[in-house]
């Protein structure tokens, strides 16, 4: 059931809430087959090659991509945070596309101390992926760890 409007209202359907942006991210999963559907058929994203248990994956754009892979024994294990940081156009918006997906948010969208917006969601693995949306996305002086406030 869509969730509509975040200020309560019925929104029109817009081409908005797709992910902008893609630094660097491994991702290890359990399954590559699952995850690999769940980060194109839900998240929006690419898939751009694939190989004996990995695929990598990205946005229309080409910066960046997200890496799935089958950890070996010794190796980090799904569920961890990942430490991905992804960007959007409209956060709000892609919170909305995702719930009706059935995406996970462990943070729904919430204005940063540094100015931008910022939320964070659950792979069907349990694993984190933060997404920002502000002027300050790639600028290296603009997001430091001591000002993003991870408290809903």
């Amino acid at each position: 059931m869509p969730i509509g409007d975040p200020g309560g209202g019925e929104a029109p359907p817009q081409e908005k809430g797709w992910l902008t942006g893609v630094r660097i991210a491994a991702v290890p999963v359990r399954d590559l087959d699952v995850a690999v559907e769940f980060y194109t058929e839900r998240v929006g994203l690419r898939l751009r090659r694939r190989g004996g248990g990995w695929a990598e994956l990205g946005n229309s754009e080409g910066s960046g991509f997200v890496l799935l892979y089958v950890p070996r024994p010794g190796e980090r294990r799904p569920g961890d945070g990942t430490g991905a940081m992804l960007s959007c156009d409209s956060i709000y918006d892609l919170h909305r596309r995702l719930v009706d997906e059935g995406v996970t948010f462990k943070l729904k969208p919430q204005r940063q101390p540094w100015g931008g917006l910022m939320a964070v969601f659950l792979d069907q693995d349990g694993n984190e992926l933060m997404v920002l949306e502000g002027s300050d996305w790639g600028r290296s002086d603009g997001i430091r760890s001591d000002s993003i406030n991870y408290n809903g």
